[in-house]
């Protein structure tokens, strides 16, 4: 006997929520502080730039004064990327709160002291 295909594609009804029982494995509160280990990240900079620079360069044959255009946008864009770089980690260190931007974890364990869990 062929089972039909409709039968095949037909997926599980979901579980009642009343038959399954919530279980609290792990208070559900947040912790006063943050570790901070996994804040690091890699950025990439100018990216774009150092693909049109090799495109350039591949098709000029490896010779740097034909793609003197792009070599400096290339050294422009690096340049901007250390200065915001260098700005961040003054504001890093003086601690003041840049709105849009992401908080590191000294900030965020700062702002968990003022507001820490009832016990």
């Amino acid at each position: 006997m062929r089972i039909p295909s409709v039968v095949l594609l037909q997926k599980t009804p979901p579980q009642n929520e009343k038959t399954v029982p919530f279980k609290e494995i792990l208070p559900m509160k947040l912790k006063n502080q943050v570790s901070g280990k996994g804040g690091a990240t890699n950025d990439v900079a100018c990216l774009h730039e150092m693909s049109v620079l090799f495109a350039c360069l591949k098709g000029a044959d490896f010779v740097e004064s034909a793609c003197s255009k792009e070599i400096t946008s290339l050294k422009k864009c690096y340049k901007g990327f250390l200065d915001t770089k260098s700005q961040r980690k003054v504001d890093d260190k003086s601690g003041s709160v840049v709105i849009g931007q992401k908080l590191n974890p000294k900030q965020l364990n700062k702002y968990l002291r003022l507001y820490p869990n009832p016990e």
